[in-house]
């Protein structure tokens, strides 16, 4: 106990603003800048190559010597870089951290207002892109306006009270302006209210025409009054207008324009516009059809900051493609790549190294669109954004190359102090879970505390039968052929380094190191490659849900129990989602619906198959229940409770109080045997009342976790846990009551203040200590394609690299019920496979082949052709 309250003590000294209840300052913060030598490391300058076992000296705040023969200075603090890898800091050229208000929607021309006047020191977020090495930002106005407020550029100097601390001194000023969905505020057929001119594209044209027409009078009166007074002449001293000070600001380039953009049609607008109001639009925002008009935004000299791989979530991001970034490089536009997310601007360097994947860019190439690039764009890269001698000391120390999904930030440096230190942070971390009464699960992994007893005693569940056959149509008569000469990771067994795969049909033949072809087989040969069983979205809505004319989405219905929602007949098996996320060696889903207390049953389907009966796995793993007021668990796959805990509070019956009511008619109905009369309200939850079947349960809280499995015991019904981060809390309860988990979009931000800053990302590697079984899911149709990223991200914070395949493939399997199909490749399973060069783990990996059922099928999809399509664009 003397320990712990001493731990306490020092850690109110130790760390300082972290949250409202805990007073924090980080260990690592000095007061002023000194004397720093980080020695033995690998240096990515950025400009000028990469320096293998360098030396890094700051100084007084500034970069003092960079090379392999630096002389230490006598007194400095020594950092032994062995291993490690140093870095300019990240630089995220559109956040939106540190406001307390971004939109302005009463006007159409905002530009009398500015982030300064609303900059908020003590925002959580800075501390937190600080521990993903970010250290300074570009902060936006937001996107509701066609003309928006002014922005601001600041250092991330966390610990620092007054607003005025943060701002980069130096950086010129900017302004937001903004086209589309957004400034229209149509979400469909209709508006947003309240309505306000423009709801065109045509109408936003026409608000900055006359904006700037309006300044340019405004610039002409200032201009011949200034004129007349120099030689003396009395003149009426024109109003001051604040809307159009800005304005003329921009047309004398004293200004930025960072504009908000998505597609094509709408960026050549601006830029013609522009060229005829003669200013210039510094970058397009997002851009996400810049790859369309690149060659236009290059004559222009604008830059191009956008997303990474964000698509789809409205409908003017359909034609959005991961490869833009890459496209625009090499049609000669300089391209950053922007967070406009407080959660992505944590993990900036992963979602560079997608230009590795999506389109060929080099490491440095991509590196650079998160240093030098966004410096450039911002006109401050005579300041930051590589390490040169002379520039202010913004550094990151990396545990692994910082394009890695393995690496994480040891220390980040902001004019030569470290506003962040990972060793320190642990401490920290570790003393506020323990305030919090937490047990230091949220920094360390180790829950320190014992789990709750159920509120009865659990009874002997019964065994679950074997689940239902079903053989998978799909090529079930193909040919027979084999890859040979490949690094083969089987998952249930050792690791064959150079082996061959015989496939027959849709089926594994033959696996191993003597494996024999069979005479006539086509043969692939894998030239050394690796090969793993295809990934598993344990949870998604893909194929009920994707962007288009209408706004796909057959996700949610309106009845409190579908139970008889048969979900895999609206799978729509052309939808474009499903190659998109294929071709990232994502082989198999779990279809989840949403709403509800019982939103219906959850289909496992291939990602492979000319209709919906050839893509079918299991018609139903079992069904999506959203256990009353349950608390949701994340985005994506089924919403997340929300429907129960609606249907709780609507004034209406108690819906778990229905649910035991039709689990008790369904095993009447069950004991009436195979002749009875059909019930479809009540033939659905007979595989669950005989355990063949689970309920997938949305439960976000510890609570709400407890008190479901409290539920299924009682009612002697099998579940599967789908939640958040925060189901580490629960971990060794859910082992105790051998309960499995699908683990919600991990790569989020923490829930609490106070918690840990890589809380989310630890969950997995909690599970795993726990012994829990769990699987990965996507957080819905977009995203799919990045399960196998959280699992990377997951091992860079506690997972060990086995587990993460594992929860990707045959545990995930072992949850859905498909074990006996798919997840391992073992003959006489599926075929189901993954051909990569690297690990399916890393970003900058290439797949080489992806395999579903047998069927090599081809690396193309709507973004692979849009990007062959516009690279051929002279």
């Amino acid at each position: 106990m003397r320990f712990v309250c001493l731990a306490l003590a020092a850690g109110v000294a130790l760390v300082a603003g972290f949250g409202a209840s805990v007073p924090v300052t980080l260990g690592a913060q000095a007061p002023a800048p000194g004397l720093v030598a980080i020695r033995n490391a690998t240096l990515l300058t950025v400009t000028r190559g990469t320096i293998a076992n360098g030396t890094i000296v700051i100084r007084d705040g500034k970069i003092a010597a960079v090379g392999t023969n630096v002389q230490i200075p006598a007194g400095a603090e020594i950092y032994d870089g062995a291993g490690r890898f140093v870095s300019p800091g990240i630089i995220d050229a559109h956040s939106h951290i540190a406001n307390d208000a971004i939109n302005e929607g009463a006007t159409a021309v905002a530009s009398m207002t500015g982030m300064e006047d609303v900059l908020n020191a003590n925002d959580i977020n800075i501390y937190r892109d600080l521990a993903g090495g970010t250290t300074s930002a570009n902060i936006l106005h937001g996107s509701s306006d066609p003309i928006g407020g002014k922005t601001l550029v600041i250092k991330l100097r966390w610990g620092k009270t007054r607003p005025s601390d943060l701002i980069f001194q130096g950086a010129p000023p900017g302004i937001k302006f903004a086209l589309g969905e957004n400034v229209t505020r149509k979400r469909g057929t209709t508006p947003t209210p309240p309505e306000r001119f423009p709801t065109t594209r045509q109408g936003v044209e026409y608000v900055i025409r006359d904006a700037f027409t309006r300044a340019k009078v405004y610039q002409k009166e200032w201009q011949d009054f200034q004129a007349k007074s120099r030689v003396g002449q009395d003149s009426l001293t024109p109003r001051r207008d604040l809307q159009l000070d800005a304005l003329v600001e921009i047309l004398e380039g004293k200004r930025l324009v960072h504009a908000h953009s998505y597609r094509a049609d709408e960026i050549l607008m601006l830029i013609r516009l522009a060229d005829e109001m003669g200013f210039k639009v510094a970058t397009f925002q997002h851009v996400l059809e810049g790859y369309k008009v690149a060659k236009e935004i290059a004559a222009h000299g604008a830059g191009a900051s956008g997303f990474s791989d964000w698509w789809g979530y409205k409908m003017e991001a359909e034609d959005a493609i991961p490869y833009n970034c890459a496209l625009m490089t090499k049609k000669g536009v300089s391209v950053s790549i922007n967070s406009d997310d407080a959660e992505v601007s944590r993990r900036l360097n992963n979602e560079a190294a997608k230009c590795v994947r999506y389109g060929g860019l080099t490491d440095d190439e991509a590196f650079a669109t998160v240093t030098i690039n966004p410096a450039r764009q911002l006109k401050i890269d005579n300041r930051v954004g590589s390490l040169e001698v002379g520039k202010d000391a913004d550094v990151v120390i990396w545990s692994h190359h910082p394009l890695s999904t393995a690496a994480i930030v040891e220390r980040s440096y902001v004019d030569g102090i470290a506003y962040y230190d990972r060793e320190k942070d642990l401490i920290r971390a570790g003393v506020v879970e323990l305030a919090a009464g937490r047990g230091g699960r949220g920094a360390n992994g180790g829950n320190g505390t014992e789990a709750a007893p159920a509120t009865q005693a659990a009874r002997p569940a019964t065994p679950a039968p074997a689940p239902e056959r079903y053989d998978v149509k799909f090529n079930a008569n193909g040919g027979t052929w084999a890859i040979t000469n490949a690094k083969i990771f089987p998952v249930t067994g050792p690791v064959i380094e150079k082996g061959t795969i015989v496939i027959k049909g849709n089926k594994i033949e033959a696996v191993g190191a003597n494996v024999s072809v069979p005479s006539g087989a086509k043969v692939v040969d894998a030239a050394g490659a690796s090969v793993y069983p295809g990934m598993i979205d344990a949870s998604t809505d893909i194929g009920i849900n994707e962007p288009g004319v209408r706004n796909y989405d057959d996700v949610s219905d309106i009845l409190p129990f579908a139970q008889m929602l048969r979900t895999r007949v609206a799978v729509q098996a052309d939808s474009d989602a499903i190659p998109v996320a294929r071709v990232e060696g994502v082989t198999t889903v779990a279809v989840r619906p949403a709403g509800g207390t019982i939103s219906g049953e959850i289909p496992v389907m291939n990602m492979g198959g000319w209709t919906w009966e050839e893509m079918t796995v299991r018609p139903s793993a079992g069904l999506a229940l959203n256990f009353p007021g349950g608390g949701g668990g994340g985005r994506g796959g089924g919403g997340g409770g929300g429907g129960g805990g609606a249907a709780a509070n609507t004034g209406g019956p108690d819906p778990l109080t229905q649910l035991n009511q039709l689990l008790v008619r369904a095993r009447a109905y069950a004991k009436q045997g195979p002749n009875r009369q059909v019930d479809w309200t009540l033939e659905p939850l007979v595989p669950i009342v005989d355990r063949r079947q689970a309920m997938y349960v949305a439960a976000g809280t510890d609570v709400a976790i407890r008190s479901a499995v409290t539920w299924a015991e009682k009612e002697n019904v099998r579940i599967v846990i789908r939640a958040g981060a925060d189901v580490q809390q629960s971990a060794d309860f859910l082992k105790q009551h051998n309960v499995p988990v699908i683990l919600s979009d991990i790569l989020t931000l923490p829930s609490r203040e106070e918690a840990f800053h890589a809380y989310p990302y630890q969950a997995a590697g909690v599970l795993a200590k726990a012994g829990v079984t769990f699987a990965f899911s996507s957080g819905g149709y977009q995203f799919a394609r990045n399960v196998p990223f959280q699992a990377g991200r997951s091992v860079a914070w506690g997972l060990s690299q086995e587990d993460a395949i594992k929860a990707l493939t045959i545990d995930a399997a072992k949850i859905l019920g498909v074990d006996h199909q798919i997840g391992s490749i073992e003959p006489g399973k599926i075929a189901n496979l993954v051909v990569l060069k690297g690990s399916p783990l890393e970003i900058r990996s290439q797949i080489t082949h992806v395999i579903v059922a047998g069927n090599d099928l081809p690396l193309t999809s709507k973004h692979v052709d849009l990007f062959n399509r516009y690279m051929s664009r002279q």
